[in-house]
């Protein structure tokens, strides 16, 4: 046997070594009466709820399958708590992680986030659980630990953080020159007028005819802080982007669909609850909701049972889009 051979040998047996997975897990969703808590931290969901000693522990395997790779994902398992009600479904994950990691503002920081996903189409074979494939939907819903903080579904874009909240001492103009958002039609500014010409304490240019003097009458104003005081100049919250809209969201877990790599789209309608809770070195997730639903893009829980595919990221370790922890598909049985 040649040297060359040997060699592919080795490296054909480490890739197969690198696909190996975990064993399927099978999660049990407790049937009970009455309402799902959606907050993760709800007694219904520890020790004193229904759902206690009904977890099941699934082991998460590093993503090796497209690039980047990520052969050392910091999450190794999360503990699944599941619940129905006859109306709704909820799933809830837990796993340790000694870092909170829910801004992201600098270029340097990432969060935490967790991920389930499911068939759209419930009959016939699974799809690839490389987030399906092309005409394999699934259905996938992502919690955000950036969007639990900026109080998605609540506050709106008053609570998206920025670069005011990161430098609690950055200014947005300085030496009485003002940043603001032009909308194309400032009223007022003369035909003289210089951009950036000085203005006094009365908010009017020092030099007559020089500017667009009350800065009020404009049809944009100045800029107090992307997401909280916004003018029309925001190309991204214009066209609908929900990273960008935060009055989009409806809870911190994000409605998408995919059929293989790259594909991943956000939902037009929004039909996810979620929460996330972080506490003693542990974030817990609840997604929630109905069974069915009258879009077409959503999974319908009505057969008794699903395949679920898992997702974690660590933001500490600069885990992001393919670079997480996965699994293949495991079963829940509601």
């Amino acid at each position: 046997m040649s040297k060359k051979t040997v060699v592919f040998m080795m490296l054909f047996a480490f890739v197969l070594g690198s696909f190996t997975t975990t064993n399927a897990a099978t999660i049990k969703a407790v049937k009970v009466s009455g309402n799902i808590p959606v907050k993760a931290d709800d007694p219904f969901w520890t020790r004193y709820g229904p759902t206690f000693n009904k977890h099941t522990v699934v082991d998460l395997d590093p993503q090796m399958i497209t690039n980047p790779m990520w052969p050392a994902p910091a999450t190794k398992w999360v503990n699944v708590r599941a619940a129905t009600n006859g109306r709704e479904i909820a799933v809830r994950l837990s796993w340790t992680d000694p870092t909170r990691n829910d801004i992201m503002v600098q270029s340097q920081q990432y969060r935490d986030q967790a991920a389930i996903m499911f068939p759209v189409n419930q009959s016939g074979e699974e799809p690839p659980f490389t987030m399906g494939g092309d005409g394999e939907r699934v259905n996938i819903w992502q919690w955000k630990a950036t969007w639990d903080k900026e109080g998605a579904g609540k506050t709106g874009n008053i609570g998206m953080l920025d670069m005011e909240d990161q430098y609690k001492y950055m200014v947005m103009g300085s030496g009485s020159y003002y940043m603001y958002e032009p909308d194309g039609k400032l009223s007022g500014l003369g035909p003289n007028a210089k951009p950036g010409s000085k203005m006094d304490s009365g908010g009017a240019y020092t030099m007559s005819g020089q500017g667009a003097g009350d800065i009020s009458k404009r049809r944009s104003y100045t800029d107090f802080g992307m997401g909280k005081n916004e003018g029309v100049f925001n190309p991204a919250r214009a066209t609908g982007n929900i990273l960008a809209d935060a009055s989009m969201r409806i809870s911190s877990v994000e409605d998408l669909n995919a059929e293989g790599f790259s594909t991943l789209t956000t939902q037009a309608h929004q039909d996810v609850m979620g929460n996330g809770n972080w506490s003693n070195d542990r974030w817990s997730v609840v997604f929630k909701r109905s069974l069915t639903t009258s879009d077409s893009n959503d999974t319908q829980f009505s057969g008794g049972k699903t395949p679920i595919g898992i997702a974690i990221w660590n933001g500490q370790n600069k885990e992001r889009n393919g670079q997480k922890a996965i699994t293949q598909w495991n079963e829940l049985q509601y």
